[in-house]
């Protein structure tokens, strides 16, 4: 017997005036799974969320939260009877409680099965959980803003929802927090075996913590699937500029000698057969390449006998970013820019000469859209 979702949104419509806020949505979260909204802003992301835990009313479609109805057929369970957890974007502490009196309140206020006897217990356990046991008597006008978003999160952890919504939680914190912060979650849900729906506009967020990911633009969802095999080959034009970098590039599929199919491109011509073909249609004519910057070295390849993409170029500009160093190239004898990113140690110049090469295996090549 297939077990049964921990959500389960069919349909859903909501509009604010004449216009779609999100229109038609369709959407799971498994039991112990862990699934992320993401997109740009305004695309819809916080109320289809907001929908789902009761504090906005669709106007049509269905939501079931472990398999009860929540929402539709008559039906408009209140926010407190839903059973989730909601973990906002700007944390919604009450600055004139403590730590500990911010986090029992959903024990005091909602309806469980703990005794009031356990309260506090439960509290120091959460607490301990997400490590601000310390703070437990702090005043909350005394937190960072990273002890403020843990006493959010252990606020929707202690009445053991199976469902967490979280609506862009770690946006207000620092690069390094941020970090830290996804550890942490990751680290929760894993230990505590809760679902978690995931609201934000963040990738490295949506693909470090979500095993599946759901990309929206303008209240639809554009494309869905298993986080890895999104990111490394989508199949929208909408997900290919949306999600990591990738340069892209034009080429032209032929028939060369022996009827074999090559593509011309500013890299260079390649045999058909080399390249990862993500599309159909993409027999003759026009294709759309794209090529990650990571999957491009820099220097002379040497060995013989290996089929691999040799070019030349000249640095337009560089400099550091992230941990990587980022390389941008206009190619020789072409208008193409190619960007490279490396942990070479060795700096250039705009300028200076340069010479690459990538393997044709790194290039995905998708039907031309405007053809």
């Amino acid at each position: 017997m297939t077990e049964k979702p921990q959500l389960s949104v069919r349909g859903l419509d909501k509009r604010f005036d004449s216009d779609f806020a999100v229109s038609n949505v369709d959407l799971t979260v498994g039991v112990d799974e862990s699934v992320a909204l993401l997109g740009p802003s305004g695309c819809g992301k916080t109320t289809i969320l907001r929908c789902i835990a009761g504090v906005e009313t669709p106007d049509s479609g269905e939501i079931r939260i472990a398999g009860d109805l929540a929402q539709g057929q008559g039906v408009s369970k209140s926010p407190e009877d839903r059973d989730v957890g909601m973990v906002y974007q700007n944390y919604a502490i009450w600055p004139h409680k403590t730590v500990y009196e911010n986090v029992v309140f959903p024990l005091k206020h909602g309806d469980h099965d703990l005794a009031r006897s356990e309260y506090e217990s439960r509290v120091d356990s959460v607490l301990e959980m997400v490590e601000i046991a310390d703070l437990k008597h702090s005043p909350a006008t005394e937190l960072s803003g990273g002890q403020q978003q843990r006493t959010a999160l252990a606020r929707s952890l202690v009445h053991d929802p199976p469902l967490l919504l979280m609506d862009e939680p770690l946006s207000n914190l620092d690069k390094g927090l941020r970090r830290n912060m996804r550890y942490e979650l990751q680290r929760l849900q894993h230990e505590l075996g809760f679902s978690m729906l995931y609201v934000t506009h963040n990738q490295e967020e949506a693909f470090y913590l979500a095993d599946r990911v759901l990309l929206l633009r303008d209240g639809e969802v554009v494309e869905r699937g298993p986080s890895r095999e999104l990111y490394r080959r989508p199949a929208s034009p909408f997900t290919r500029e949306f999600v990591g970098q990738r340069n892209r590039f034009g080429g032209i599929v032929e028939r060369a000698e022996a009827s074999e199919r090559v593509i011309d491109t500013p890299l260079g011509t390649i045999p058909f057969d080399n390249v990862d073909v993500v599309s159909n249609g993409t027999t003759a004519g026009s294709v759309v390449c794209f090529l990650p910057p990571g999957e491009v070295s820099i220097g002379q390849f040497v060995s013989e006998g290996v089929d691999t993409l040799q070019f030349g170029g000249t640095v337009v500009a560089e400099g550091i970013l992230d941990q990587r160093y980022e390389i941008r190239i206009r190619l020789a004898e072409s208008d193409t820019e190619l960007t490279i990113h490396t942990t070479s140690e060795q700096s250039y110049d705009p300028g200076d000469e340069i010479s690459g090469y990538a393997s044709p295996g790194a290039i995905q090549v998708y039907s031309d859209p405007e053809q």
